[in-house]
């Protein structure tokens, strides 16, 4: 019986929370950690995945499953005896395995054999707070394919935390602040991202407006020409369209919208020869 509640409440857990599928990999210095202390190190990657697939960042939206993929390259452990040590130093690789990935380096997080970490959002601590802001950052990503701007709140937490933060990582911190202020200020991505997203969802729905799936891939389109003019070659834009250049392609060959295929032939010159194939049927 014991046992069956105890299945139960995990079960019930891990269903109201937003990162089900919870990726974690590392690589480390050989030179700075031996073999024989890589343990703490896989130790310390459950004690995050755990992090992320029990704790519910939005009771708002438990709804959401976002897929998260981590890599750790740690760099060293902080030995003060032989046995004990007091934190870990590495680079941390974030991504949702598609279009958003976010790179952190010289990190240091404060951790003790046995240690645990709880969801506290009032209560600002070098790692919770650290993994906090990846949650509510791809939280905040994930919204804005649902409605136009409707990840704002979560960004705002983004920013409350680097109010809040200490100095233990404080150029990530700066660095984060950045990466939050390049999402805001760019709205005309917020726009394609969101437009795309309702494109693909109509797409595989039963019931396809042409007309209205015409109206947001020109939106779409739009959007993508007053980036360039604003922002240029935006790497976040750039980032999005790599990840999905097939399928904003499709949408504007189904679309008649040749000229946003060769505005995709200048502006992602990675895949020019892709988007050429798609002019041949022009």
């Amino acid at each position: 019986m014991v046992k069956n509640i105890l299945i139960l409440i995990i079960s019930l857990n891990f269903a109201f929370n937003q990162f089900n599928s919870v990726e974690i990999s590392f690589e480390h210095n050989e030179r700075m950690i031996p073999d024989n202390k890589v343990y703490i190190l896989e130790e310390f990657n459950s004690l995050v995945k755990n992090y992320y697939q029990s704790s519910n960042f939005s009771s708002e939206y438990d709804f959401l499953d976002i897929p998260l993929k981590i890599h750790f390259i740690y760099q060293k452990i902080n030995f003060i005896s032989e046995y004990e040590y007091d934190r870990i130093s590495c680079q941390m690789l974030v991504s949702n395995n598609a279009d958003q990935y976010y790179f952190s380096k010289n990190i240091t997080f404060p951790y003790t054999k046995g240690k645990t970490i709880y969801y506290s959002p009032s209560v600002f601590n070098s790692l919770n707070s650290f993994l906090d802001y990846y949650a509510y950052l791809f939280i905040g990503l994930e919204l804005d394919t649902y409605d136009l701007f409707l990840g704002s709140t979560y960004y705002q937490k983004c920013l409350d935390l680097h109010l809040s933060k200490t100095d233990l990582n404080s150029s990530a911190w700066n660095e984060f602040k950045n990466n939050i202020e390049e999402i805001e200020n760019n709205q005309y991505l917020r726009k394609v991202r969101y437009n795309f997203y309702y494109c693909i969802d109509m797409l595989n729905s039963e019931s396809i407006d042409i007309k209205v799936l015409k109206e947001k891939v020109l939106d779409l389109y739009n959007n993508l020409i007053l980036i360039l003019d604003e922002f240029g070659y935006d790497k976040n834009t750039l980032k999005f369209i790599n990840a999905f250049h097939l399928e904003i392609a499709d949408l504007f060959q189904s679309s008649s919208i040749n000229e946003g295929i060769k505005f995709l032939m200048n502006f992602d010159k990675a895949n020019k020869n892709t988007y050429k194939k798609y002019l041949e049927y022009e």
